[in-house]
């Protein structure tokens, strides 16, 4: 017998949504994983078809989160979210996303 925490992140993916709720928990993690403040500065973090967008106004935010890429992707990729990260890609200005 399988734990639910093994076989959620596949009936998830099944529901109308699911991935997007995962992505939704890739970014969660994200932004715990960065700290409180660096989050506060991203104005957008969002999972598509395996890559983190990350958006800040931030210069010297986007700078130090495109030298650590590849550690931030491991570390993800090790919490076991359900949705594996393929690459970071960093964007420095306002989110696209109207509220």
């Amino acid at each position: 017998m399988d734990k639910l925490g093994n076989i959620l992140p596949r009936v998830l993916r099944r529901q109308p949504g699911g991935g997007r709720m995962l992505g939704t928990q890739v970014a969660a993690a994200f932004k715990a994983m960065i700290g409180s403040e660096p989050a506060g500065l991203c104005d957008e973090v969002d999972l598509k078809s395996g890559t983190l967008l990350v958006t800040t106004s931030s210069p010297a935010l986007a700078h130090q989160l495109r030298l650590d890429a590849e550690m931030i992707v491991e570390r993800l990729n090790g919490l076991d979210l359900g949705r594996r990260v393929r690459s970071l890609r960093v964007r420095i200005g306002r989110s696209t996303v109207r509220e």
